[in-house]
């Protein structure tokens, strides 16, 4: 399955949640698969060469660091790959290159916050990738929620994205979250990200296995 974590907007929590769903998938549901890190900054690819170093453990999962402009040679090769395939993306939309992964994304999650300028951005990667693919579902993930969020605002942005998707379970804003590796989740990392991953999981995940 390839699960496609994006959205225009730098700085929603892309990478992070790449890493703890990854993690979580492996030690949570016993399930294998491939990062492909597709942002120039090579984040999930340096973190996880970093991890290596530190951790005197069998890696999860492999991580492989791709330019955007090879993406569509690859795509031949990932029918052989066993499990998920988790694709991080940079934060943009504008890049051709970009077309041939939504058109054969079987899951796209996006991270957002109910701030203003995160949600316009995010209602426009909306209405981007569903033109993009009609039929590929989008879960967006609200993540780093604070109690200072108006209520009013998170349900009407909801309504909004809710026309192009599902919405997730909230991510609290956690320290821990930030706190990440390559290696475990964290127990109260775990307890923030349990309800929403979960229900990714049993949506989407699960039900792909079901129909297969």
């Amino acid at each position: 399955m390839n699960i496609v974590i994006g959205n225009q907007k730098g700085g929603v929590g892309k990478t992070t949640h790449a890493i703890l769903l990854s993690n979580y998938l492996v030690l949570e549901k016993k399930q294998e698969l491939l990062i492909l890190d597709l942002d120039f900054q090579r984040s999930i690819k340096t973190k996880w060469e970093k991890d290596l170093e530190l951790f005197d453990n069998e890696p999860l999962y492999e991580v492989l660091q791709l330019d955007l402009t090879e993406i569509s040679s690859i795509f031949v090769n990932l029918g052989n790959v066993d499990g998920n395939i988790i694709f991080d993306l940079p934060g943009k939309i504008d890049d051709d290159n970009l077309v041939t992964v939504y058109q054969k994304a079987d899951l796209v999650l996006c991270p957002f916050s109910y701030d203003k300028l995160t949600f316009e951005s995010t209602l426009v990667f909306a209405q981007v990738v569903r033109h993009l693919n009609e039929k590929v579902p989008i879960v967006f993930l609200p993540n780093r929620l604070k109690k200072s969020v108006n209520y009013r605002i998170k349900v009407q942005v909801n309504q909004l994205l809710s026309q192009f998707g599902k919405i997730a379970p909230e991510v609290s804003d956690r320290i821990a979250i930030q706190r990440l590796d390559c290696f475990s989740i964290s127990e109260e990392a775990n307890q923030a990200i349990k309800s929403a991953y979960d229900f990714i999981i049993s949506e989407y995940l699960d039900q792909r296995t079901i129909n297969q």
